[in-house]
């Protein structure tokens, strides 16, 4: 638009507030009962959302998914104190949990990892996020991501399909389309597999006159205006693509009488509303009283009141009054019903502005890398703040950043929306005027869902069914074998492995409570329990604890679409390439055959090893323990002091191995549990009826696949994952034995450390994800520094730092750099 154009607009936009102020109505009764009565449902339901940055959004087999939450509060998103437990969850394509953690929230902050050991299969998941206290929302406002996990399995055969049509549905701005008033009208196309999906086709009336052409722009959605006529209908006739036969879709009706409301977002400072009634109304309703209110997270920032005097009513509205996020605009009558919505989101550069200082931006495989991070907030000053951060090689990852839900698009966006927004990191990477565009769009079409005004104006306190957590506790209740409420009863709690006991007192009606034991994720536990006699012929059952329902994924069908728009760093071919080499790894090191002849061979059972994270391939160890040959032992570490063969011994705790190779290399074992590799494992403090089996690596030909410069081997420990074989079938009389679901304690991230880039173990450095830290902390200043050693494989290396400060500006940081 010219700059003249904006000057005559501008002067017709004041004189137009100029004439509302003459014909504004004094009493402001109705805006002063809406700020009440939305101050006191924020106090009573604040709202609380989650974030999680993960390492990469594609896995392979036997990777580990490294995760970061963030739990913000109210209208700032400030790190939320309310809630002190969260539910994270992994869920397949049948709508079933494969892994569910339980974290401990710390200033609203923690983190974890999930080990994708062989009994999760390749596909696509769901990963799910939530508080206690977000279940009052719904699961729709949960935080979900779409991760993806590949094998090494030769690439699927991709087959063309016929698609149906897709679903097409058109959203008029505002709500509504009204007769003799020209309105925007969104169009959305959604394929069968619930993506979009881009169209063309023309709008025509009843009697077959053309009105406007109209398609779409970006993933199914684009938008058209017209004028709607009285005694006409609409529809519109749908093309998917070239030779393609036309369908047919109904407009909405129009109605006789009403208002309709407009939003211009196109300017960066200023946002415009225009509300006009058609002539039918203007005649029935002329000189009632109307509003205008604006919120966002339930708190008001703009209103309004009027009478209507005009036909039109228009504003402009300083964009700095709003936070940055999904704005709600409300139309209502005198009588305080809502006639009219539109949502529009405000972008305000309100964000935590994060560098990386390093004019090096060329490196060679296993080269030590140091990033020097300085944040400031907004205002350009030094911030402390909490970060983490994930460090990837691009080159053999599949996917893009406009595909990805990252930290402004979740907490900004999808966080306040219904149903599956797709590619919502396109709206906030690289933004330009087409983005923003696009984003409005959007709004038209899936709209700000979380807040509605009818139970507002009911002040009726709506039930809250979920209270907030701040611990994890233990309950259950004690009956008698009649099935009789056992007061008063003694119950105890322990746990030998983790040196922890602790008792209670049934109340009156026999239901006692630990309050926040402190246990570990499925810590085996012991309740123990008599009536006040010392009589133990008692029944103890524990409350399941109670976890959201998974909603089924709306999504008919899985198809593959994240190599549709790949970075030209990013190849298939490439992330192909590196499965192989795994794979051929792990074939190096597969048993021979061997043929016995004269001998009557008897059939061995294998070992059910399917749960085994062994990177060489579940079963190709030098030596493997089962769970039977561990019975009898107080702690592991005496267990296989007698079952270690090969010269290994135990001291201190450690497995020592006399085969290393390599003057400078250590005899200490490392240890794998679950997935998760560490030198600092004592094995003094594992239970061994928690180990399902143990893979002895003490060959270089079996651990050098692991790619550390370690020398000594590793013991690959699987656990039960509290399965049957923790169950006590037959229980003593007042005696339960119980798996606690306490909070789950995150591994910590092995980033291996080469003090030659000749290292021979460097070239078994396959990683995708090079390093990751969740716990990162910039001082008074605004400064840290991190260091790590890239991996074995060349190509584009990518930083992602995403985080938070107390005042609850977001931040987030992409940088790239070459290995070469």
């Amino acid at each position: 638009m010219p700059y003249k154009t904006y000057i005559i607009l501008a002067v017709i936009i004041r004189l137009c507030l100029l004439n509302y102020q003459t014909y504004a109505q004094t009493d402001t009764s109705f805006l002063t009962q809406a700020h009440t009565l939305l101050e006191k449902q924020s106090a009573a339901f604040p709202v609380e959302k989650v974030y999680l940055q993960t390492d990469k959004s594609n896995y392979d087999l036997f990777d580990t998914v490294w995760y970061k939450a963030y739990t913000v509060i109210g209208k700032n998103h400030q790190l939320s104190a309310l809630s002190g437990v969260l539910y994270t969850e992994l869920i397949n394509v049948k709508d079933s949990v494969v892994s569910r953690q339980i974290l401990h929230l710390i200033s609203g902050a923690a983190w974890g990892d999930v080990v994708l050991t062989g009994s999760i299969k390749q596909g696509d998941y769901r990963l799910r996020a939530y508080t206690n206290w977000m279940r009052n929302a719904g699961p729709e406002y949960f935080f979900l991501k779409k991760i993806h996990i590949g094998g090494y399995d030769a690439p699927p055969v991709v087959k063309q399909i016929a698609l149906a049509n897709p679903d097409v549905q058109f959203f008029p701005e505002g709500g509504e389309l009204v007769n003799g008033l020209r309105g925007k009208v969104a169009v959305k196309s959604i394929a069968p597999n619930g993506m979009g999906r881009d169209i063309n086709g023309t709008i025509v009336d009843n009697e077959g006159n053309v009105i406007v052409d109209f398609a779409t722009q970006h993933l199914g959605m684009g938008a058209f205006a017209f004028t709607p006529q009285s005694g006409k209908t609409y529809l519109a006739r749908i093309k998917t693509g070239i030779g393609e036969t036309a369908f047919e879709v109904d407009l909405p009706k129009a109605k006789a009488a009403g208002f309709t409301m407009g939003i211009n977002n196109s300017r960066p400072d200023s946002i415009f509303l225009k509300v006009a009634a058609n002539e039918a109304l203007f005649q029935q309703k002329q000189h009632s009283a109307f509003y205008v209110i604006a919120q966002s997270g339930g708190n008001i920032y703009y209103t309004a009141q009027s009478t209507l005097e005009d036909q039109v009513f228009t504003a402009a509205i300083d964009k700095k009054r709003f936070p940055t996020g999904i704005v709600q605009f409300t139309l209502f009558a005198g009588d305080g019903e809502p006639l009219n919505e539109r949502s529009a989101f405000i972008e305000n550069n309100d964000t935590l502005q994060l560098k990386i200082d390093n004019p090096v931006k060329t490196f060679a495989p296993g080269q030590k890398v140091t990033l020097n991070l300085d944040v400031k907030n907004p205002a350009g000053q030094p911030v402390m703040g909490a970060f983490s951060a994930a460090v990837t090689n691009e080159s053999m990852l599949l996917g893009d950043e406009a595909s990805d839900l990252e930290i402004f698009s979740s907490l900004l966006l999808t966080s306040d929306l219904k149903g599956y927004v797709e590619k919502p990191g396109y709206y906030f990477t690289n933004t330009n005027d087409q983005t923003r565009a696009d984003l409005d769009v959007l709004l038209l079409t899936q709209g700000y869902q979380r807040f509605e005004w009818k139970p507002i104006w009911s002040n009726t306190p709506a039930q809250i069914a979920y209270q907030p957590e701040t611990t994890l506790d233990l309950a259950g209740s004690i009956k008698t074998y009649a099935g009789k409420p056992v007061p008063y009863a003694k119950i105890s709690l322990i746990a030998a492995k983790d040196n922890y006991i602790t008792d209670t007192v049934t109340n009156a009606e026999g239901n006692f409570i630990f309050k926040n034991p402190e246990l570990p994720d499925s810590a085996r536990v012991l309740l123990s329990a008599k009536k006040t006699n010392n009589n133990n012929n008692v029944n103890i059952s524990i409350n399941k604890p109670g976890y959201a329902p998974v909603i089924k994924e709306k999504q008919a069908i899985y198809i593959n679409t994240i190599t549709a728009e790949l970075p030209a760093m990013v190849k298939p071919d490439s992330i192909q390439k590196r499965r192989q080499q795994i794979a051929d790894l792990r074939s190096r090191r597969m048993l021979k055959e061997v043929t016995v002849k004269g001998h009557t061979v008897f059939k061995r059972v294998e070992p059910d090893l399917s749960n085994s994270t062994n990177l060489n391939g579940a079963g190709h160890a030098d030596q493997i323990i089962m769970s039977e040959d561990l019975i009898g032992c107080v702690k592991l570490s005496d267990c296989l002091t007698f079952t270690l063969r090969g010269g290994i011994s135990i001291r201190n705790g450690k497995a020592i191995n006399p085969h290393t190779h390599g003057m400078h290399q250590s005899p200490i074992m490392a240890v794998s549990i679950d997935g998760a590799i560490s030198n600092n494992v004592n094995l003094d403090d594992i239970d061994p009826n928690i180990v399902h089996s143990v893979e002895v690596l003490s060959s270089v030909s079996t651990y050098s696949v692991y790619g550390y410069d370690i020398g000594g081997g590793v013991l690959v420990i699987t656990t039960k994952h509290g399965g049957k074989d923790y169950a006590t079938t037959e229980p003593a009389p007042g005696n339960l034995t119980y798996i606690y679901n306490g909070f789950y304690k995150a591994h910590e991230f092995y980033s291996p450390k080469y003090d030659s880039p000749q290292s021979k173990s460097l070239a078994a450095d396959l990683r995708g994800t090079i390093f990751w830290s969740p716990d990162i902390i910039t001082g008074n200043d605004g400064k840290t520094t991190l260091n790590y050693y890239n991996g074995g494989t060349k190509g584009t290396y990518r930083v992602v730092i995403e985080g938070i400060n107390d005042d609850g500006n977001l931040g987030r940081l992409v940088y790239r750099y070459k290995v070469e």
